[in-house]
Order: C-alpha cells, then structure tokens, then sequence
C-alpha cells in the first residue's frame, strides 16, 4: 500500500514533464470526473434508460460507468466495437449514445459463447433488441474487420483475458488499429497491477498494469490521450481481483489511446 502510494506520488510529481513531452498526466480527481459525466445529458439518459436491467443498473457505480461513458468521447451517429462484451454490458449503453444514426458490434469469442449461452446472438437478440446493435463471434486472433469501420474500439476489462487465453496481443492491437478511422479511439478499462510483478503473473490474477498496456498500444503506434487513476484502500495490487473483500474495489484504470489524424 505504501509502495503504491510512493508510486503514485512520483508519478504526480512527474506529471508537468509528462505533459510538455506530449503525455497526459494522469487524472485521479475522480468526483470532478464524476460531476462531469453527470453533467451531460446523452450520458444520463443512457444510463437511466427504462429498458436496462436491473442487473447492468447495479454496475454502474462500481464500474464508474458514466467516467468511461465520458472518457469514450462517443458521439451520435458513431460505430463502436465491443470486444469482449460479455453480457453487452457497455454495448447496451453504447447503442444509446450512438443513436439511431450510429452502430454498436457485440464482440464475444466462440469459446466464451461455448461456456456462456447467454452470450450467444440468438440469445442477448432477444432482450436486445435496437435496430443499431450487431453481433461478432471471432476468437482473438480472428478480429478484424474492413479498415477504418470504427470511431471507437472498447475493451472494458478484458484485455487481460487477451494474454491469459493466449492471444496474440500485438496482432489484436495492429487490427484494432487498421479498422480505426483516422482520429479513431481505443478505451481499455482493466485491473492494475504490481507493476514489480511479472506480466504473465498479473494475468492471471485477472489484472495487467497500465504501464503495459501503455507500452502495447503506443508501441503500435496509438498516442495516450488519457489515464484516469482509481485507487483503492482494499487492493495491494498483487490478489486474485476476484478474492472476496477485494472485488468490486479493486484499483484500476481507464486508458484512452488515438489513432493519429491523416
């Protein structure tokens, strides 16, 4: 805890040197964040929609839905990828702020759908049922799609899932990047981790440090537009995120990358 704590102290002190060589300081003024979101109408009206479940509205202060909502910058009229959507948790929430006039692709692996039949299109069509929503089944290596399809790509807390099931990650990002448009987002929302910890330990802890994925996106050649911080007094960085009085607190992080303007 100490050590975080240190750790997120100099990374603070660093910040006014971040910014002049291009990176964002990182943001952990997470009410101001929340006031924010708040304060946009489309983003309330997604959230408070009548036709969610009961199910998704209890995740939302956990998930800090409405910081990520924000941070995706996602207007009307955009196309969204969900990869690893699971339950279409954030897809349902996309497709509403996207409009009649955008799209929202539901992305789930086979072997996902195989362990999971809810996450099957025949059954989530069922409930969801807007006319801007599609469904992919693909496996990691397997996404893709025709170049610059997407505004924004979105891996809420399943980008580790990419390494524990033996993606190829490099792959997955340089596809990500060919199906962006130009200006074109990527927002990766995951568990942190002990960055002293080895990469292919946090995984499997269901967790991946943001240093990484920092380091995986830019070396493709995305820019971090934004790194928003959660810190919890709970996590020591180093637990399964799934150990009980450690889940739903875990510290973690919103990470938004861009594909640059032609």
């Amino acid at each position: 805890m100490k050590m975080r704590a240190f750790s997120l102290a100099v990374l603070l002190a660093l910040a006014p040197v971040a910014v002049a060589q291009g990176i964002p300081a990182p943001r952990t003024d997470i009410d101001a964040l929340r006031k924010e979101a708040m304060a946009d109408r489309a983003i309330r009206a997604a959230v408070a929609d009548p036709s969610r479940s009961m199910e998704s509205a209890l995740k939302d202060d956990r998930r800090d839905v409405r910081v990520i909502l924000k941070a995706s910058k996602v207007k009307a009229g955009d196309r969204v990828l969900d990869i690893g959507s699971g339950s279409a948790y954030l897809a349902v929430l996309f497709s509403s702020l996207v409009g009649p006039t955008g799209h929202v692709d539901i992305h789930n692996t086979p072997s996902w759908i195989a362990q999971f039949p809810r996450m099957a299109k025949e059954k989530q069509s069922k409930w969801i049922t807007s006319p801007n929503v599609g469904w992919v089944a693909q496996a990691w290596n397997d996404i893709e799609a025709p170049a610059e399809s997407y505004d924004l790509v979105v891996l809420g807390r399943v980008y580790h899932d990419v390494l524990v099931e033996s993606g190829d990650h490099e792959l997955l990002i340089q596809r990500i990047f060919a199906m962006l448009k130009p200006g074109g987002r990527v927002l990766v929302e995951d568990h942190d981790a002990d960055p002293e910890m080895r990469v292919d330990k946090q995984v499997f802890l269901h967790r991946i440090g943001r240093d990484h994925v920092t380091k995986h996106f830019t070396s493709a050649g995305f820019a971090l537009t934004e790194m928003i911080l959660f810190d919890s007094k709970d996590d020591n960085q180093t637990t399964d995120v799934f150990r009980p009085g450690v889940r739903g607190k875990t510290d973690h992080y919103i990470a938004v990358f861009q594909k640059p303007l032609r």
